[in-house]
């Protein structure tokens, strides 16, 4: 599933649009009365991607496990699209001479402004991992309820903070050296306000177009970048997600300390 930080690069590779007039957008194959719309913002909070219209439409994407974004263009989209079935394409938003398509993306919502449920959906998520005010300590303090669930399952709470995937949760363990099945509970506040702002900062240089080398993920049975032990890998939570972790450089807490972590920080 694409993570905050590709959410982020779309939206950085889409301004171009903002202040262009819209020609045709199609939802499966169904226009949708959007011509002549100018695009005034294109935006990302989380994994959500955010268009919005001058006259208060907003369409919001969500990619899922399998959607993604192309470009085109107009010509040889228009000539794409028309041998896509309509039910890959999710999303289809033209202009004079430009085509972008949503395949199978998991959600397409197009809100007018004054739809009941406009903007429902992201009030409901955290703060933002990519926002340039984003604050570990805030979040930590909203983290710090979830006690009995595994800290690699907190991570993934989009309404503690939105963005964080797979790929991130493990690679902001590592940053931290703590172990994946670590309840949350057992974490102090300075814990965890230093593992939210790790998962920001690590997403940020990919955000900038530092190639990330990856520590942890997809490297189950690999030697640890570190310390050469080998990559453990495991499911956890549900929905089960793959988890990859050192267990060496991110040795469990001793009992004494898991079971009585002050939330002091």
């Amino acid at each position: 599933m694409p993570e905050g930080d590709s959410l982020r690069r779309l939206a950085t590779r889409m301004q171009p649009l903002v202040g262009q007039k819209i020609t045709r957008v199609t939802t499966q194959g169904l226009a949708r009365d959007l011509a002549g719309r100018t695009i005034t913002s294109v935006d990302a909070h989380g994994k959500h991607l955010l268009i919005d219209l001058d006259d208060g439409t907003q369409i919001r994407t969500h990619l899922g496990m399998n959607g993604r974004v192309r470009d085109y263009p107009r010509m040889r989209g228009d000539a794409i699209i028309s041998s896509t079935s309509p039910g890959r394409a999710s999303l289809v938003l033209a202009t004079a001479d430009h085509v972008w398509l949503w395949l199978t993306a998991r959600t397409v919502e197009i809100a007018a402004r004054r739809a009941p449920m406009r903007g429902v959906a992201v009030a409901q998520l955290g703060p933002d991992i990519l926002a340039g005010d984003f604050d570990g300590r805030q979040v930590a303090s909203t983290a710090a309820a979830h006690t009995e669930r595994s800290i690699a399952e907190t991570l993934l709470d989009q309404r503690v903070a939105a963005g964080i995937g797979n790929i991130w949760k493990c690679e902001s363990l590592f940053a931290c050296k703590i172990d994946p099945r670590t309840p949350t509970g057992a974490l102090s506040l300075d814990q965890l306000a230093a593992l939210y702002t790790a998962a920001h900062t690590l997403m940020t240089e990919s955000v900038r177009g530092s190639r990330p080398t990856y520590r942890v993920y997809l490297r189950g049975g690999k030697p640890c970048l570190t310390c050469q032990t080998s990559i453990e890998v495991a499911s956890q939570g549900t929905p089960p997600r793959w988890t990859w972790w050192c267990p060496q450089c991110q040795a469990p807490l001793p009992p004494s300390v898991s079971g009585n972590r002050s939330r002091r920080g």
